[in-house]
């Protein structure tokens, strides 16, 4: 009686992934593909803080249950984008411009996920802590430090441009300029997350306010894509669209659960940067659960910028490198 209760119990089972539920839809697992398969996936915590959490909770594993996920560690996009020329990586999370740069270069990747979506929340302009400056405008000539040909050389063009000044730019690494700034070398800095909510618990110079810059949106935001390369895609399709849907779990999670999120970048992040500044970080982030015309037309400013600075030698568009077929 017990064999025929397992059996009769398997029948039905079976029988409800068969056929259609209440809503007129199968009944299915979430399970996207089984093909079994271990993937180099890079990564760059301190510049996407939400990367280390896909790391910790492998949330593509939900769809993809047999594929297992060597994570690549890049201090900054740029050595992600220098192992994916050697042939290291197809897979990974890139800051806007070095995924703008490596496309024009290698013209074999797909743009296929948001990972975050920045908008005017993502900038901030410092100045020295005793400067007497309030106000953008009064920065006109100023020397002012970011990373040349990052996003945030952009949007410092665009505030000044906005503003009707014009800023002396200077390349410099934020651990670089965070010292200039508190050493009154320079008029003033504009970084990213952490270093925002770093320089402002540590007391590190002035935020002017409203220490932000969306005033100037939409032509100041950006996005992080999740890249793969082509011949990946054409490979792996179900692969890649399981990445994806986990991006968006992803998403979900940092949203949701912000405070454990913090506590796994900041364990991830060797505990050098101050837990509330990175949880005060990721509040700032936003996301997108989807790729749409919008976020094409911003990524389109990307490449126009680069291209016009000379950072890239092939100018390209980017509704020709956007896929979003995998989030269908």
């Amino acid at each position: 009686m017990k064999i025929k209760t397992i059996i009769g119990v398997l029948t039905v089972i079976f029988a409800l992934t068969c056929v259609p539920a209440f809503g007129g839809k199968l009944i299915q697992t979430d399970v996207i593909s089984t093909e079994k398969m271990k993937i180099v996936w890079g990564y760059c915590p301190y510049g996407m803080l939400e990367t280390s959490v896909m790391k910790e909770k492998k949330f593509y594993k939900k769809y993809l249950p047999n594929v297992d996920v060597d994570w690549f560690f890049g201090l900054w996009s740029v050595h992600l984008i220098n192992n994916w020329i050697a042939g290291k990586l197809e897979i990974a999370y890139l800051g806007n411009m070095p995924a703008v740069m490596l496309q024009s270069k290698m013209g074999n990747t797909k743009w296929v996920g948001v990972a975050v979506y920045p908008h005017g929340d993502v900038g901030a302009i410092f100045v020295p802590k005793g400067s007497k400056i309030k106000d953008v405008k009064e920065l006109d000539g100023a020397t002012v430090a970011t990373g040349v040909g990052s996003s945030h050389h952009r949007i410092l063009e665009e505030v000044a441009r906005q503003e009707g000044i014009k800023f002396n730019i200077v390349s410099q690494n934020p651990e670089v300029a965070v010292g200039n700034l508190e050493a009154g070398k320079l008029q003033a800095f504009c970084y990213w997350p952490p270093y925002i909510e770093l320089c402002k618990s540590n007391k590190i110079g002035k935020i002017l306010a409203p220490g932000h810059v969306k005033k100037y949106e939409p032509y100041v935001n950006a996005i992080w894509p999740l890249l793969v390369s082509e011949n990946f895609a054409n490979k792996h399709p179900d692969i890649v669209k399981g990445l994806v849907k986990a991006d968006n779990d992803l998403h979900n999670f940092m949203v949701r659960h912000p405070d454990e999120a913090a506590k796994i970048v900041f364990k991830e992040l060797e505990e050098k940067i101050p837990l509330k500044s990175l949880k005060a970080s990721l509040a700032r982030y936003q996301y997108s659960n989807e790729l749409t015309d919008e976020h094409i037309e911003v990524m389109q400013r990307d490449i126009d910028f680069l291209y016009e600075k000379k950072f890239l030698k092939k100018h390209f568009k980017a509704a020709d490198w956007a896929d979003n077929s995998f989030y269908k």
